[in-house]
């Protein structure tokens, strides 16, 4: 075979295989593991056994303060499941887990499934700030959305960081009762085209809110955290469980949250 053809098919081999190797592989936009799409639209889910469910979130030092860290336990609701057990004790500020997925980004459009268990004694009808989950913004400040406990509810708040503070109702928030809450989030800093919508024990409450701050910072990324952030002027422990925590690509994939049936 000639020199110069032969080249060629080299050089044509070369770039077959590397197409094939860059197709086996997922980027998680250097933000480390996550675990890849099921098939079934689910993205990311927290682990189910208690010796790995830890290992399915990012775990980093900055995300505990004056508490204890997250713990894997039996889960109070679904037999033979695992839960993440989150403490703040009186006077306390943060014990949190970051799911091992990506950040998000303007444009982006995901659906969120939270099973959380509030334990008996936990401090709903507090005036003070309680947060249960957020899409933290890669900046300082309070986050452009979170869910909140207070009074009682179930909130969404964010846009404090830049002087937008917004506050929107959710529902019922009871001790010692399990609470499916699933979030349909478009990220974008304009508040023409960010949006929540929420579900809550599969009902729609909330649909098609449009923050006034956007569900993203300009020129920020987000990234979720679980687990409990709250003032320190709470004097009250408070624990809380979550059975299952999902990200989607789809309503159905998110609301599909693991049950003792």
């Amino acid at each position: 075979m000639p020199r110069g053809l032969t080249r060629t098919v080299v050089g044509i081999v070369l770039v077959f295989l590397l197409a094939g190797c860059a197709t086996g592989t997922r980027s998680s936009s250097g933000n480390g593991p996550s675990s890849g799409p099921t098939g079934d639209g689910v993205l990311w889910r927290a682990g189910a056994q208690s010796s790995t469910v830890l290992d399915t979130y990012r775990v980093t030092p900055w995300n505990t303060d004056d508490a204890e860290d997250p713990t894997a336990v039996a889960s109070p609701d679904v037999p033979g499941r695992a839960a993440v057990e989150y403490t703040v004790p009186g006077g306390g500020t943060r014990s949190e887990l970051e799911p091992a997925y990506r950040s998000f980004r303007p444009g982006d459009d995901y659906w969120f499934g939270f099973a959380v268990r509030l334990a008996d004694g936990f401090p709903v009808d507090t005036s003070d700030w309680q947060v249960i989950a957020q899409w933290k913004n890669s900046g300082d400040g309070s986050p452009p959305l979170s869910i909140q406990v207070h009074g009682g509810r179930f909130v969404l708040e964010g846009g404090e960081a830049i002087g937008e503070h917004w506050s929107r109702d959710i529902g019922p928030a009871v001790a010692g009762q399990r609470t499916d809450l699933v979030l349909h989030v478009r990220f974008s800093d304009d508040p023409d085209e960010g949006s929540v919508d929420v579900l809550q024990d599969g009902r729609e409450v909330v649909s098609d809110y449009r923050p006034r701050g956007g569900t993203l910072y300009p020129d920020e990324v987000s990234y979720l955290k679980t687990g409990l952030y709250r003032s320190s002027d709470i004097d009250t422990d408070g624990t809380l469980y979550y059975d299952d925590v999902v990200i989607a690509s789809t309503r159905e994939a998110a609301s599909e949250l693991a049950t003792a049936s």
